[in-house]
């Protein structure tokens, strides 16, 4: 198998010195390193750019191609034009930021995992970074994960031949409940990110990455100890602010051979430590009827029930979820209107809405619903 390292770096001479010096120290060096550069934006660019120019062009410790684009394409365009490009030859590709600092054993675990995996359609990435979520380690070196971090990561032609950029597949990933529950765990904060782009407040393109595998009910290979570090969280990058960071500690021990299981999957411990980490609607994607919880239907679904969400997963089963704009599927809870509260069994229907005008006339519509006044909880009066 043919794997290809590539290196997209833009105007930080800085981060990008760390992040060749880490590569070059790697116990194997890359079988080829594509590096990337995109063209300059104005003419305040040119002393930077002209800096990692010339930190690219003395690259001379491995096969190296450089790429330099003659006009500004942006990240996204840049990133998904050079994976397209460099799959023309090579089969899998290891892919770095100018703000990934590899650990030593880097490029050998990325490619022991692309080769070890290869001929499991089921897996789609893999990452180099660690997620700084608590699980407890086993015998292995890697578990699997829905949630696709770009920071220093690997994936296969075949895979990647499922990537499209399509604004609208959130949308259809809501109309099923499998999908829509696995898009409120491992992609919770998607539909920000998309309105980012559309509003021009942010320009990625890993967010499509990750719609495509939930799509596919993907699996994304984790370490648990990390080998990138990522510097660019100081507000030098165009997505990453420090408000992003997410410190691990690099793992920077020589592993020659990493313990790598034969089968894979996604276990019910890293669905539960991973929700906390994004922490937009995973407590409703993994709520469960235990028998004992009191069963509600949940109506409003903004900000303030998401604030409270994870105390009314905890003492409540949501058996669905009321709302006047969404349909279909809500984290794995159906989406009904209010003339379909007659066709539940619920104790309690919990109002979470904040306008204290807006919440009175809800309270209005559903005892016309016939709704007993009884069964009608207020947020306000058991949440803050």
């Amino acid at each position: 198998m043919k794997i290809a390292t590539l290196l997209f770096p833009f105007i930080r001479s800085g981060h990008l010195e760390e992040v060749l010096n880490a590569l070059k120290n790697n116990i194997k060096l890359p079988e080829k390193l594509f590096i990337f550069q995109d063209g300059m934006r104005d003419i305040g660019d040119i002393e930077e750019w002209n800096k990692v120019n010339n930190l690219i062009d003395n690259v001379n410790w491995c096969d190296k191609e450089v790429i330099v684009s003659k006009r500004n394409k942006g990240p996204e365009e840049s990133i998904i034009s050079g994976i397209n490009y460099a799959f023309r030859e090579y089969d899998a590709v290891i892919v770095l930021e100018d703000d990934c600092v590899p650990a030593v054993s880097f490029i050998d675990f990325m490619e022991q995992c692309l080769k070890k995996y290869r001929d499991n359609k089921q897996v789609y990435s893999v990452s180099g970074y660690a997620l700084p979520i608590s699980i407890s380690k086993e015998i292995y070196d890697v578990y699997g994960c829905g949630n696709v971090p770009t920071w220093g990561w690997a994936t296969w032609k075949d895979r990647w031949d499922c990537f499209e950029k399509d604004y609208e597949l959130i949308f259809k990933l809501r109309q099923e409940q499998v999908t829509s529950r696995n898009l409120a765990i491992w992609g919770g904060n998607c539909e920000d990110i998309l309105v980012g782009n559309i509003r021009g407040t942010c320009n990625t393109w890993d967010v499509f990455w990750s719609l495509n595998i939930i799509e596919k009910n993907g699996i994304c290979i984790f370490p648990y100890d990390s080998l990138i570090k990522n510097i660019g969280c100081d507000g030098s990058g165009a997505n990453c602010t420090e408000a992003d960071f997410r410190d691990v500690k690099l793992m920077n021990d020589i592993v020659i051979n990493f313990n790598l299981p034969e089968e894979i999957d996604i276990s019910d411990e890293v669905i539960e430590a991973f929700v906390p980490y994004l922490n937009c609607h995973g407590y409703l994607a993994i709520n469960r009827d235990d028998g004992k919880k009191k069963k509600i239907l949940v109506y409003g679904l903004g900000k303030y029930f998401q604030r409270n969400e994870r105390k009314i997963c905890e003492k409540y089963y949501v058996e669905a979820v009321i709302d006047r704009t969404k349909k279909g599927w809500f984290a794995g809870k159906k989406v009904i209107r209010k003339r379909e509260i007659s066709q539940y069994k619920y104790d309690y229907i919990l109002i979470m809405i904040w306008d204290a005008n807006e919440r009175l006339k809800v309270v209005n519509e559903l005892v016309m619903e016939n709704v007993e006044p009884n069964k009608i909880l207020i947020g306000q009066e058991l949440y803050e």
